[in-house]
């Protein structure tokens, strides 16, 4: 896909930034399940027991499912809990050594492999704050990893293609975020969730190109900042997930 269409996507999910390594947002903890060929109903069903043992044990964390509907990881599922501090993950070492033998009781014989990691919500850059649970039923997820060198270049395009967008009232396919990976993967590594109110809000919102949208707001130097946030970019990959609520554990309900 050509890079003006794939940067298209991260400009519905932007707002001033703060410098790249000073940020200060909620931290997201990330399981990806992935599941043994020919084992989804095993595994959807233990991922339901596990959670009903969350509810049992009046976990005051949350749990969100989503299942991944596109994309190379098809079939695999994303596990995460939300808007915590770093500080919350000391003290919980009992009731994890608990969690982790109820997984395995309830999933390990249909789990092909499972990976963590730890991202930051970026509030800094995100047009809209997280909803919990859950209100949309899919997310268009757009993972962007960039070069070292051009993280900062990245994070300021960024800022500058949000001012674009409020003064070309550029309209949305629906409320955007930001994370950044924090730990448990290659960096940097930032990724924008959107969420979509079903396929159709897939489409693009305006016929304008990303190109026009910053000529229009800034002139000849609308050319220059994606320049730059193009050269910063290494790949793009993008899913898209569908949420399970059927699958996840919402704490106090």
């Amino acid at each position: 896909m050509r890079a003006n269409s794939l940067l298209l996507s991260m400009i519905f999910a932007v707002a001033a930034v703060l410098p790249v390594m000073a940020q200060s947002g909620k931290v997201v903890e990330i399981h990806n399940n992935r599941v043994k060929p020919g084992m989804i109903q095993q595994y959807e069903s233990g991922r339901k027991k596990h959670m009903a043992w969350h509810k049992a044990q009046k976990d005051a964390w949350s749990w969100y499912t989503w299942e991944v509907v596109t994309g190379k990881f098809t079939g695999a599922y994303v596990v995460g809990t939300f808007q915590h501090q770093w500080k919350d993950f000391d003290g919980r070492e009992k009731f994890n050594q608990a969690d982790s033998a109820d997984a395995m009781s309830s999933m390990g014989a249909s789990l092909a492999g499972e990976e963590m990691s730890y991202y930051t919500f970026r509030d800094d850059m995100s047009m809209a704050p997280e909803m919990f649970p859950p209100a949309a039923p899919l997310l268009s997820v757009t993972h962007y990893m960039l070069a070292p060198a051009g993280t900062n270049d990245f994070v300021e395009a960024v800022k500058k293609i949000n001012e674009a967008l409020k003064k070309t009232n550029t309209p949305q396919p629906g409320p955007s975020h930001w994370y950044q990976l924090s730990n448990g993967g290659e960096s940097p590594h930032f990724v924008s969730v959107g969420e979509r109110a079903g396929w159709a809000n897939f489409a693009p919102a305006t016929d304008k190109t990303l190109d026009a949208i910053m000529t229009e707001a800034y002139g000849a130097e609308g050319a220059t900042i994606l320049a730059a946030a193009r050269k910063a970019i290494q790949s793009i990959y993008t899913e898209a997930l569908h949420y399970r609520p059927d699958l996840s554990y919402v704490a106090g309900k």
